[in-house]
């Protein structure tokens, strides 16, 4: 009976502790929580970024913000294994250095109790990223430790004016035919790259002549020279002139008038000689005109910009040195069982209980942190339905943490909000959070 007793009363107390342990991560998980939901402008999705708070002290004065650019979020930094350096391999190559990177502007933001350090880097062409330090470091009794870098690669638009001129052909020199066979605009794209609209300038369009054509002709004029006594064209000219030409004799053609009879044969009495005269020429005609006209306009290019990476530092106060202001107690063996099964509860949370999806919600092209779920790969489904009251929009970024995007890569998940239903291919290697967007 005893035995039984005793039994009882250490499962009890075992259970008493794993829930004891559990309700203690229970508890730092909703803190984590809200302090989420209170600095949700902090995420850096979308190129959210932290509000800036009137009064709050800058670590060094402010510079110049960089125009804002398409945003990428770099994965969190890797840690070595402690323990001795490797040998450098002989016939390895050498190990790349990267150079350290300096922030251009440092800003300390406060509110509602949080603190955090904003260091922003503007990136020449030839450095990375990488040389950004990602160490955690302290200051005025806070702790201070990397949560985002958020890069934004700005762009800027080269312009200048262009002329293009376009010909074509036509059997017409008239403006008014002309101008239907050009089109009033034109697309227009240059050899590097500058694009636009240009408009016709009518004041500009020519027509010339394309070619011409030659060819020969004889001309004729006929002139009669009556009462002539005889038919000798010695009596006739053999040239004339008519409208300052010159038209040379080739033919004449003799009639007889006034015949009388004499020694029994008829003879006239005069005679008209009906005189051709010709001349020879050439004639040239157009054969069709050209039309030039020319199009006017801006032509702009987008050209490379600065790259700005920002790293987001989140503090909390700094935990006192062990012994500096609580003395050392020790532990009895009670104690040390029922510290052990708070770890071991809170274990069992961590891995089984705890909410491993953060959920945003997007509008106006901002992201804002409402809440977190749970999704498991033996039961891959998000329920959004509960984030309706907080939800402005339909759109979410879902952001799964790295154990939950390990165990779900490669699978389908099933997101529902209220009565819609999509579905998401997890594609990450579980190398660190993986994000997504859904759209109901």
């Amino acid at each position: 009976m005893r035995r039984t007793i005793a039994r009882g009363a250490a499962l009890l107390t075992l259970a008493a502790m794993l829930l004891f342990g559990g309700a203690q991560t229970f508890a730092a998980e909703t803190r984590e929580t809200s302090a989420e939901t209170k600095s949700d402008t902090l995420d850096a999705l979308h190129g959210g970024a932290p509000p800036s708070v009137p009064g709050a002290a800058a670590v060094t004065p402010a510079a110049p913000q960089a125009a804002p650019g398409s945003a990428e979020t770099l994965p969190p930094p890797t840690f070595a294994s402690e323990g001795p350096p490797p040998k450098p391999d002989a016939e390895s190559e050498p190990v790349r250095k990267i150079a350290a990177l300096y922030p251009s502007d440092v800003r300390g933001i406060e509110e509602n109790g949080s603190r955090w350090i904003v260091k922003t880097y503007e990136l020449g062409a030839e450095e990375s990223p990488e040389g950004i330090a990602r160490e955690s470091f302290e200051l005025d009794g806070w702790r201070y430790d990397l949560t985002d870098i958020l890069k934004n690669e700005t762009a800027a638009a080269e312009t200048r004016e262009h002329t293009e001129t376009v010909t074509l052909n036509t059997d017409t020199k008239e403006l008014d035919k002309i101008l239907p066979l050009l089109a009033p605009t034109l697309d227009f794209t240059t050899d590097d790259g500058f694009a636009g609209v240009l408009t016709l300038d009518v004041s500009s369009v020519k027509a010339e002549t394309a070619g011409t054509k030659t060819t020969g002709f004889t001309k004729n004029i006929t002139r009669e020279y009556p009462r002539l006594s005889e038919s000798d064209t010695s009596l006739i000219p053999k040239t004339i002139d008519d409208g300052g030409r010159t038209y040379t004799l080739t033919n004449v053609d003799w009639r007889a008038g006034n015949l009388e009879s004499i020694d029994y044969a008829d003879v006239p009495g005069h005679f008209t000689a009906v005189a051709v005269y010709s001349r020879t020429g050439t004639s040239t005609t157009v054969t069709g005109y050209v039309v030039a006209a020319e199009y006017k306009g801006t032509v702009a290019k987008i050209v490379s910009g600065k790259t700005v990476c920002t790293a987001y530092f989140m503090g909390t106060p700094s935990a006192p040195e062990d012994g500096a202001d609580e003395p050392a107690v020790p532990l009895s063996a009670a104690g040390g069982a029922a510290a052990g099964a708070g770890l071991l509860g809170g274990a069992v949370f961590f891995f089984f209980l705890r909410k491993n999806v953060k959920v945003h919600n997007l509008k106006g092209g901002k992201c804002a942190f409402i809440g977190k779920t749970r999704v498991t790969a033996g039961n891959p489904v998000i329920d959004l339905t509960p984030f309706a009251d907080k939800a402005a929009t339909g759109s979410f970024v879902l952001v799964l943490d790295f154990l939950a995007a390990k165990s779900l890569s490669g699978k389908t998940v099933t997101v529902n909000f209220g009565a819609g239903e999509l579905r998401h291919i997890v594609t990450g290697d579980g190398g660190g959070e993986y994000r997504f967007e859904v759209d109901f």
